[in-house]
């Protein structure tokens, strides 16, 4: 993201480019070769190029040439075959930046912003994974996007792990034992936050916000128990949002469909929102730098 006015094209990608408030800045990179990739298929060679362009735009937000980035959507299986070790991107981009802070990853549509505290880990692994800490940082960095995006008030509801809510220890206790303790701690420290909520309710009330009601953010405890609903909701408009970097990172919720490559039945919606979101938070990241 750059100042506006006249656009300057710079060819390939050199060693240095002009950092700052310039003109807005139009790399043409001259790896972009499409007759080198077999389409719609899986191959080392398409997720060796994933891997080179993220290298490169990480470096262009490093190198302050640019304040967030917008990513097209990723096929993580060709970027195994082309190298990656991580069972997802955002480790791919902790490990080209050396950084080791909090990081989380959000789902977004018009109406809700969700979270979660465990991501790509099996079911059976969540319960042991919970914390009251780990649920008041899930509950803080959920807040600190939405006030990244522009929201100035967001109010915050957190789902119960277990089916109804655990029905008082009946079916788990991780909601009073765990849970529960983390919504406490995030709201001592002073964040609006509610629940935990019985999650098969939880996306109910988030969007009821007729009198006052609803939430703009939802913590969710495993990755299906919000990206079931955000979908059902969203599905072809929703976007992720890989927040904690050094940079905001943007990108569609959906996958690469390489099964609809050439059909000209590609839906866009997503890919704008992810740019539209991507310049407002890099507005933001930009307006705390200077």
């Amino acid at each position: 993201m750059r100042a506006a006015g006249a656009v300057t094209q710079i060819d390939d990608a050199p060693d240095e480019l002009p950092a700052g408030d310039h003109a807005p800045l139009l790399l043409n990179w001259q790896h972009v070769q499409a007759d080198g990739f077999k389409l719609g298929q899986v191959t080392p060679e398409s997720g060796r190029f994933m891997l080179d362009g993220l290298a490169l735009g990480l470096k262009l937000c490093r190198d302050d040439v640019a304040d967030a980035m917008c990513v097209a959507l990723l096929n993580k299986a060709a970027m195994r075959a082309g190298g990656m070790k991580h069972p997802d991107e955002m480790h791919y981009f902790c490990e080209v930046l050396d950084y080791s802070g909090k990081t989380v990853e959000f789902n977004v549509n018009d109406k809700l912003w969700t979270s979660r505290v465990t991501s790509h880990v099996p079911h059976k692994d969540v319960s042991g994974m919970l914390t009251p800490e780990r649920i008041a940082n899930g509950i803080a960095l959920l807040w600190e996007g939405l006030r990244a995006s522009g929201l100035e008030h967001p109010r915050i509801a957190v789902c119960g792990l277990n089916r109804h809510n655990g029905d008082g220890g009946a079916f788990g206790r991780d909601e009073i034992d765990v849970i529960a303790p983390g919504v406490a701690l995030a709201a001592q420290r002073g964040f609006p936050v509610e629940g935990p909520f019985p999650a098969d309710t939880t996306f109910v009330r988030a969007i009821n916000k007729a009198n006052g009601g609803g939430y703009d953010g939802v913590l969710t405890m495993y990755h299906d128990q919000g990206q079931i609903a955000m979908k059902l909701m969203s599905f072809g408009e929703g976007i992720t949002v890989h927040y904690g970097l050094p940079m905001p990172i943007t990108t569609t919720a959906h996958g690469t469909a390489y099964d609809i490559v050439h059909k000209g039945i590609a839906m866009p919606g997503a890919m704008k929102n992810a740019l539209l979101i991507a310049a407002k938070m890099g507005a933001s990241a930009h307006a705390a730098k200077v």
